[in-house]
């Protein structure tokens, strides 16, 4: 390496004021004006004077050195080192300055940036291991959104990363939009709370992505440096030696010496690269050679050396206690009991989590009475609040249960208001209220419809919607036509059962008139009639109280007696073979034997002697031309007697005199009318039930009548 060269006017040429040090205006103070060097900004790497300084006309090359027209601090500032954070932060750190001025850079190498809500374009660095994010002024990032928590989120720094947790907020964290608790965030994770979204910047992967991304253009321009190369060294192929025979062998370029003068800006970018940092080399104004006497008068080039060196090393100290990592500063001595209240307070955020907002109450009651004021975000207010809710819902479910659907509809729709989470199983609850009380109903409407009462059923499905009454109006329908039917036969059954119960009776009471009149049957049926008219007075003795035997005994005593003339008479007269006169007696006495109820063999005789003399009458009121009374004569033959052959001859001579009769009225119902009316009249009387004469004679007796 070649000897250091003598000092040279580098110090303070280009400067403001274009003296030296000592006549600068901020010489007597401690420490030099911005952008005026000191003695440890001095470059001791400055090209010598004479043969090795640069020629009148400035260096030959402006792209290495710079432009020497120019008043600009690029020529004339000194070499600086700075990290690669710095280089690309240096502006924006002043413009978008950390919420508190204070702040340092003690803590990790993270930050969090607000994407969205009121906070927007903000950001803040940690400051140490832990930062707290909420409402509160007193959080390590204080943030304007009214829907924050007071004290939101923590995050705590560690050896795994960041960890970030939940501090019990009401309306929760979420990470990449999942809600989470506790978590462990990656560069680049997006967090929200409330209505702020926040960005999660681990500055040291951030400076791995921005290396990655300077190394992918490095290569890219290396490559085309390496296309332009080999472009030119083609070209050099063809004309090599003639451009050989150019160059200049006082080309400053090529001194040696010269260049030896600028490696201490490579070493110092050499050890910025191995240190992480980034040594940006501003090319100095190559000085001219009066400058360079002027500049090292009274100094020797021993001298510049140390002070250059005592620059350097003053330059690393600095970047040492920049970028040395400050650890936090030691805990104050622990209270026992802030440590409890605040691990109480957590307990009760994890209450709050977990919907147990009676134990969160508790929790910070207890907290409170150990460190009063530690619920500053109001976590005992918002569990309070929250456990009302709660309890008035599970009121409304005790109501729903005990099925007091109108009180708990009512108590629902006073229920206090609560978080979004809470409004949802209202929301819920309301529904289900709904369907257990339709449930309900139509349970008592199927409980009805069992009992089939329809005065029951027919006002619970006035309760029904209109969308469930069709379905069961049908059965009520059914149940009442069931119903009238049923009640139908039911009467019918009844009806029946009164005409039985009242046939038994009179049957009962028949035999009973039998067995009480048996002496006197039998004493009349024997022809005995004086002797049956006196059993009758024995009977009454016998049944004093029973009206039914006296009244039966009385008639008794009056028909016998009449029946006994009567029979005696028509006996007489058959005897006599006075048929005809006999009839009428015989008739008597047996309408008077009917009405004395007697059963025996004298009733069979009575009518076989009463329809002889039918017979005998009918015969001769036909040779009369009585029709009707022969008519009436023959048909008693035949009801009494319904084998007698003489009365059903009777009865067919007298159809052919009816329809001689018929003929005589129809020929004279046109000249005479009422004589054809009598005799139709007759036809109709006389002939036969059904018979097809008397059909036609009450047909035109209509007619003759009109």
């Amino acid at each position: 390496m070649p000897p250091r060269p003598p000092p040279s006017s580098r110090a303070g040429a280009g400067r403001s004021g274009g003296g030296s040090g000592a006549d600068s205006p901020n010489s007597g103070r401690g420490r030099p004006a911005r952008g005026t060097p000191s003695s440890e900004d001095e470059d001791f790497s400055a090209p010598l004077t004479g043969e090795e300084s640069y020629p009148e006309d400035g260096p030959p090359n402006p792209e290495l050195y710079g432009d020497s027209s120019g008043s600009g601090g690029g020529r004339r500032d000194m070499t600086r080192v700075a990290s690669v954070q710095d280089i690309d932060d240096e502006g924006s750190t002043r413009e978008q300055e950390d919420d508190n001025p204070d702040a340092t850079r003690a803590g990790p190498p993270v930050q969090m940036l607000v994407l969205a809500g009121p906070d927007r374009g903000r950001k803040k660095r940690f400051q140490s291991v832990r930062m707290v994010i909420g409402r509160g002024k007193d959080c390590d990032f204080p943030l304007e959104d009214q829907s924050v928590s007071r004290r939101h989120l923590e995050l705590v720094y560690g050896e795994g990363g960041v960890v970030m947790r939940d501090l019990g907020s009401v309306s929760g964290t979420q990470v990449n939009d999942q809600r989470v608790d506790e978590c462990v965030l990656k560069h680049g994770d997006e967090l929200s709370v409330g209505k702020t979204r926040l960005r999660f910047v681990d500055e040291a992967e951030q400076i791995k992505e921005l290396r990655a991304q300077a190394e992918q253009r490095e290569a890219e321009e290396k490559r085309e440096r390496e296309e332009a190369a080999s472009e030119a060294k083609e070209a050099r192929k063809s004309g090599g030696a003639a451009r050989g025979s150019d160059l200049d062998p006082g080309d400053p370029r090529l001194n040696e010496a010269t260049n030896a003068n600028y490696k201490l800006s490579d070493v110092l970018r050499d050890e910025g690269k191995n240190k992480g940092t980034a040594v940006v080399s501003r090319p100095v104004r190559p000085p001219t050679r009066g400058a360079s006497a002027k500049q090292g008068f009274g100094m020797t080039g021993k001298q510049k050396g140390l002070i250059g060196l005592a620059g350097f090393v003053m330059v690393m100290l600095v970047m040492g206690l920049v970028f040395a990592k400050k650890g936090p500063p030691p805990p104050p001595p622990v209270d026992p009991n802030v440590e409890r209240a605040k691990l109480l307070m957590q307990k009760a955020r994890e209450s709050v989590r977990a919907d147990d907002f009676a134990n969160a109450v508790r929790l910070v009651e207890e907290a409170e009475k150990l460190l009063p004021g530690v619920d500053e975000e109001g976590l005992a207010r918002a569990a309070r609040k929250q456990q009302d809710v709660l309890d008035a819902l599970q009121k409304v479910r005790d109501l729903i249960d005990e099925k007091k659907f109108d009180e708990a509809r009512e108590k629902l729709a006073n229920a206090p208001e609560g978080t979004a989470k809470t409004d949802e199983e209202q929301r819920k609850l309301e529904a289900e209220l709904g369907e257990k009380q339709l449930a309900w109903r139509i349970q008592q409407v199927d409980e009805a419809l069992a009992t089939r009462d329809p005065e029951v059923i027919r006002p619970l499905l006035d309760t029904l919607p209109a969308q469930n009454r069709p379905a069961y109006e049908a059965k009520l329908a059914d149940i009442e036509a069931e119903l009238a039917k049923e009640s139908a036969d039911s009467a019918r059954r009844n009806r029946n059962a009164r005409d039985r119960a009242a046939a038994n009776a009179k049957e009962q009471r028949r035999q009973f008139m039998e067995e009480a009149f048996l002496d006197v049957e039998r004493r009349f049926n024997g022809g005995d009639y004086p002797r049956a008219v006196l059993e009758c007075d024995r009977v009454v003795d016998r049944y004093k109280g029973d009206k039914e035997v006296k009244d039966r005994s009385m008639a008794l005593k009056r028909l016998i007696p009449q029946f006994a003339r009567v029979l005696e008479e028509g006996q007489k007269k058959m005897d006599a073979n006075a048929l005809e006169a006999a009839a009428k007696p015989l008739r008597r006495a047996a309408e008077l034997y009917r009405q004395i109820g007697f059963r025996g063999s004298l009733g069979n005789t009575l009518d076989e002697q009463l329809a002889s003399s039918s017979v005998a009458s009918g015969q001769a009121a036909l040779k009369k031309g009585d029709l009707a009374s022969a008519g009436s004569s023959f048909r008693e033959a035949m009801r009494l007697n319904p084998g007698d052959g003489r009365a059903r001859d009777g009865l067919e001579a007298l159809q052919k005199k009816v329809e001689e009769l018929y003929l005589q009225a129809y020929i004279q119902r046109d000249r005479d009318p009422q004589a054809a009316a009598e005799k139709f009249k007759v036809i109709i009387e006389t002939a036969s039930e059904g018979s097809e004469v008397k059909r036609k004679a009450e047909m035109y007796l209509g007619e003759v009548q009109q």
